[in-house]
């Protein structure tokens, strides 16, 4: 699509009619989570294992938390760069097959719905690039900004100079250019989450497709982020899942109205609100686990840095298990989720600044 009529798509969004709440504003669930690690060999002398539980942030607010069952000793561990939150249990001399670690919580989620006013925007001055230079990394593994990757971003903008303008068109033209695997089958639906694997694949799953968002909002100076989690879809209530929605989505962050998400998966989803609600907002329906990539465990893990933690991180004896799958073998990570709706708050949850 031309650059001209992608800004006129833009400019559209910001004079439309607010936006309605797509569901109660805020959400409170109570969930058991299960995570299993599988084909542990006979006779394995110690296994680690991370998992990615919730914990709090702005949008979050964690109203129980308990361990249910472990497999051996545990503890409440946390990254050495973003505190994030992991449950550690390490168990020695662990059974030959699989063990579970299960957690029960009550979280209460926000839906998310920022309306931004484009002629209030600030300004990037040298102070935020050292501010937010760990969200400005151009050498991030997987979100590496190319020149190709730049090109496309300075493609998709043109001359515009609004810094929420610019991500917008970003957002647009991945919605364009790639496909999540839930709208083209042929795309891979399960994949480590690469910008540049994604132009090449023409899309993937929801990493693939955030870490392109990511590195050409970066190629133009815009911190973003990752935030890893999952939905919980109202399909699945009730039911035991496994791994029902999982989900990553990225923020940006624009001066005078802060870190703001947005889900292209939605987004660009043939029923729903999408664009118009997706391009700077979330439902409640979802779990928020941790932020960012490449973790540096507590304790260390083998490797000086875990770039994957949708569901944790294992390791048998030193040696990490498969996380995703690789050739015919499958991941030996998996996660079970079952819940129920418990309360809901009313009014409404749009946040204008």
């Amino acid at each position: 699509m031309p650059y001209l009529s992608l800004l006129g798509l833009v400019l559209s969004l910001q004079n439309a009619q607010e936006p309605t709440p797509i569901d109660p504003p805020a959400r409170i669930y109570r969930v058991r989570q299960i995570a299993s690690v599988t084909e542990i060999p006979q006779h394995a002398g110690v296994l680690k294992f991370w998992v990615s539980v919730p914990t709090e942030n702005r949008h979050q607010e964690i109203l129980d938390l308990r361990v249910v069952s472990a497999p051996g000793k545990w503890r409440i561990a946390h990254d050495s760069d973003r505190a994030n939150r992991f449950l550690y249990v390490e168990v020695e001399k662990p059974p030959a097959g699989t063990i579970e670690v299960i957690v029960d919580y009550v979280l209460r989620r926000e839906q998310v719905l920022v309306q931004v006013d484009p002629a209030r925007v600030g300004d990037f001055s040298a102070d935020y690039r050292t501010i937010f230079s760990e969200s400005l990394r151009i050498d991030s593994p997987h979100m590496t900004v190319t020149e190709a990757i730049r090109r496309m971003a300075e493609q998709a903008c043109g001359s515009e100079t609004n810094p929420y303008l610019k991500a917008q068109l970003i957002l647009e033209h991945v919605a364009k250019q790639v496909d999540h695997y839930s709208k083209d089958p042929s795309k891979p639906s399960c994949g480590v989450g690469d910008a540049t694997l994604c132009i090449e694949q023409g899309g993937g799953c929801c990493t693939d497709l955030h870490s392109l968002f990511i590195a050409m909002a970066r190629a133009l100076g815009i911190p973003a982020r990752l935030q890893m989690g999952y939905r919980l879809l109202d399909r699945n209530l009730g039911k035991e899942s496994v791994d029902p929605g999982y989900r990553c989505w990225p923020e940006y962050f624009i001066p005078g109205y802060g870190w703001i998400p947005c889900d292209i998966v939605e987004a660009d989803a043939a029923s729903g609100e999408g664009r118009r609600i997706w391009a700077s907002g979330l439902s409640a329906q979802r779990v928020w686990l941790n932020e960012g990539r490449d973790f540096a465990l507590d304790p260390p893990a083998s490797a000086a840095r875990v770039n994957t933690m949708i569901i944790g991180h294992a390791e048998v004896d030193g040696a990490p298990v498969r996380v995703l799958p690789e050739g015919d073998k499958k991941a030996q990570l998996s996660r079970r989720i079952s819940f129920v709706e418990i309360g809901a708050d009313s009014g409404t949850s749009l946040t204008t600044r």
